[in-house]
């Protein structure tokens, strides 16, 4: 068994360095690579695959949008690089990073606009497989008045809530920063961790971790 996971800076673990000099360079090569190696081996994958007790596979990259996350599926899928047993999670970035507006070319064919359309292509991609999503900062289908999560399939963990707001509640529980660079109280900043500002330090990746891992370990 593997864990292999897909999303944004959410999971390449953008926040685990404390270096705010690197806040703005979501994929840093002026140090050889070294901060986004020390990002991806901290991201949440790691302290779930150490529950796990099996190898992970970290396929998160800063600034992806969810279309982007699914071509990185398709690229797995479509080499036969998943085997049998291996655990998927996919953790959404922003539903709206990247639509199509100002002429940008949405990967979807045109398909740009259609949220639901974009998971059932994650559905079709990993239906052979153990598979959960997870909503990173923001709810995927938050805005898609026409979508009643209560009827997504139930590998979607709590579409209605995000990781985001367990480490919010967190730091309100035990007065302690759990986000990058020491910031603190962003729970009033709504609209700033939409935008991508925030995200969690190495306690607040640890944290996600253990609420994933609770949430699927019964069904793996």
């Amino acid at each position: 068994m593997r864990l292999i996971t897909f999303g944004d800076s959410w999971t390449a673990g953008h926040g685990v360095e404390e270096d705010e000099k690197y806040k703005n360079d979501g994929n840093p090569l002026n140090d050889k690579g070294f901060i986004m190696r020390l990002r991806n081996m901290n991201s949440w994958p790691r302290w779930v695959a150490d529950k796990m007790d099996c190898a992970f596979v970290n396929n998160g990259y800063c600034g992806y949008s969810n279309d982007e996350i699914l071509e990185e599926v398709k690229i797995l899928v479509g080499g036969n690089l998943l085997k049998e047993d291996d655990v998927i999670i996919v953790m959404f970035s922003y539903p709206h990073r990247k639509r199509n507006i100002n002429g940008y070319k949405n990967l979807l064919g045109g398909k740009e606009n259609d949220i639901l359309f974009m998971f059932k292509e994650f559905e079709k991609l990993l239906s052979p497989y153990k598979h959960f999503y997870f909503n990173s900062f923001y709810p995927t289908f938050k805005d898609e008045k026409s979508v009643k999560v209560e009827n997504l399939p139930n590998t979607f963990i709590e579409p209605s809530k995000c990781v985001s707001d367990i480490l919010k509640q967190y730091e309100i529980d035990n007065d302690v920063s759990v986000w990058e660079y020491g910031k603190r109280n962003i729970s009033t900043e709504d609209k700033s961790l939409w935008e991508g500002n925030y995200h969690p330090n190495l306690t607040g990746y640890k944290i996600i971790a253990n609420y994933i891992y609770d949430k699927i370990n019964s069904l793996i």
